[in-house]
């Protein structure tokens, strides 16, 4: 399975997706079934950023990215992509599209589904490194250093899991604004991490704990910079 994640700014604005009468969200979800009839669709996400809420991000489970590259070389593709665009996508908002090889299914784990809904947010970090491609060794020697956080963090509760990849595309930054293709290319960390709420992770930030402890991430040789933000995502 591989992920792609699709992130765009909304052509509304003052949308809010946890309301089940938005109609921009019924729009979305319109244009998202059709993507499930793209041979290899596995699942759709959606979410709104709880801090930018003109952004929205998408992921599709994909059986493989082939999948997703033949569902784009399509005959009914051309059609979907310029009804979702024209309906749904801000013309000179930021954007892009790649892909994320998750060893599992992420939000399902990361937002547990209640007889009332789902419940939780999910945490998402997209950390750049430069240079771009880095060495499969400097991959490892990042991801060894990240496996410090968990332990600390696990210790304070609130969490419901991990998912974590490096994109396969290099990208340019950052990836919830208008990037800087000055800057170069960048290889991305994406590590989704859920939370019973956001207001717990929050708290955890004001720890002592996470004090200590954040230069097992900040600090990691490569990282240019980092966008984390928050989302509640919802299911098609």
């Amino acid at each position: 399975m591989i992920s792609e994640i699709a992130i765009f700014e909304a052509s509304e604005t003052n949308i809010d997706l946890s309301k089940s009468d938005s109609p921009f969200k019924a729009t979305l979800e319109q244009h998202l079934k059709t993507v499930l009839t793209f041979d290899g669709a596995q699942a759709v996400y959606y979410g709104q950023v709880i801090q930018k809420p003109h952004i929205i991000i998408v992921f599709v489970n994909w059986d493989h990215i082939d999948s997703h590259v033949k569902a784009t070389q399509s005959a009914k593709f051309p059609a979907h992509e310029s009804s979702f665009r024209s309906n749904l996508v801000k013309d000179d908002g930021p954007g892009t599209v790649f892909h994320v090889p998750f060893k599992e299914n992420m939000l399902d784990a990361l937002q547990p589904k209640t007889p009332s809904g789902t419940i939780g947010d999910t945490e998402i970090v997209f950390a750049h490194f430069q240079p771009s491609p880095l060495p499969q060794a400097s991959k490892d020697a990042i991801l060894e250093s990240f496996s410090h956080v968990e332990p600390f963090v696990e210790r304070h509760g609130g969490l419901t899991g991990y998912r974590n990849g490096w994109a396969v595309e290099s990208l340019s930054t950052p990836l919830l604004e208008k990037a800087d293709e000055g800057k170069g290319k960048c290889d991305v960390y994406v590590n989704l991490t859920g939370w019973d709420k956001m207001e717990t992770h929050l708290k955890f930030m004001e720890t002592q704990d996470f004090k200590d402890n954040q230069h097992w991430f900040m600090g990691v040789e490569g990282l240019r910079d980092a966008e984390i933000v928050h989302a509640r995502f919802y299911q098609v």
